[in-house]
């Protein structure tokens, strides 16, 4: 009686910190979107028309209607 009286509490106990667990997660997620934390946005990729290496278009260089990943590459490119 006494072992199965120790599993039973044992599979409660464990129940028990599964659902403190649980709650615990959800309040952390309402929590970082109440606060307006979002991932951050995804930046386009464009090739280098000259090497066709992929940069973020922010720090690509643009010439000819074309993307180059360096000055010197557009200055290529465009000849």
């Amino acid at each position: 009686m006494g072992r199965i009286l120790f599993w039973v509490l044992l599979g409660f106990a464990a129940y028990a910190f599964w659902r403190w667990w649980n709650v615990k997660q959800q309040l952390r997620d309402q929590r970082s979107a109440a606060s307006g934390e979002k991932a951050p946005a995804q930046e386009k990729m464009v090739p280098c028309e000259v090497c066709g290496l992929n940069v973020p278009q922010s720090e690509a260089f643009a010439g000819n209607g074309h993307w180059y990943c360096s000055d010197e590459h557009r200055r290529r490119g465009a000849g």
